[in-house]
């Protein structure tokens, strides 16, 4: 076979410059994956409301647990109130490290760490207190 028709055989394998070159069809094809996903979405609307349920179930669980847990550990209840010793709840959960030091300090129980150790000294390039004599004595290469 000569060059010219094996490479005039080979060229017709190579597909057309942004043309398509993957078809999907059957269950890949667009059609199919937009109805599985538009079933999938009606019934997960209907499964919803059942899940809001248990899902708020399981977040009252959830708070009776932590209580239950503290309780147990560090012996003191963590929803009674330390002055007139009535329940109390949870209203909110705060993270933020500059809200919560702005709640301590507004009621005077802000105790900032205290420092371990003095900072370390500056580095300097030579000690001042130091004569000492430097000569320079020259090493002859070997070669």
């Amino acid at each position: 076979m000569p060059g010219a028709e094996w490479l005039a055989l080979l060229c017709k394998h190579i597909p057309d410059r942004y043309g398509q070159l993957v078809r999907y069809c059957g269950w890949y094809s667009s059609r199919s994956r937009g109805a599985r996903a538009a079933k999938a979405s009606s019934a997960a609307a209907m499964l919803s409301s059942g899940v809001a349920e248990v899902a708020g179930e399981l977040a009252s669980r959830a708070k009776a647990a932590w209580a239950r847990l503290i309780r147990k550990v560090y012996e003191v209840d963590p929803l009674e109130c330390p002055k007139c010793r009535g329940p109390m709840r949870a209203i909110a959960l705060i993270e933020d490290p500059i809200v919560v030091r702005a709640i301590l300090e507004h009621l005077g129980r802000w105790q900032p760490r205290a420092l371990e150790r003095a900072p370390p000294a500056p580095v300097r390039a030579w000690p001042e207190h130091a004569n000492l004599p430097l000569t320079y004595h020259p090493v002859p290469d070997i070669a």
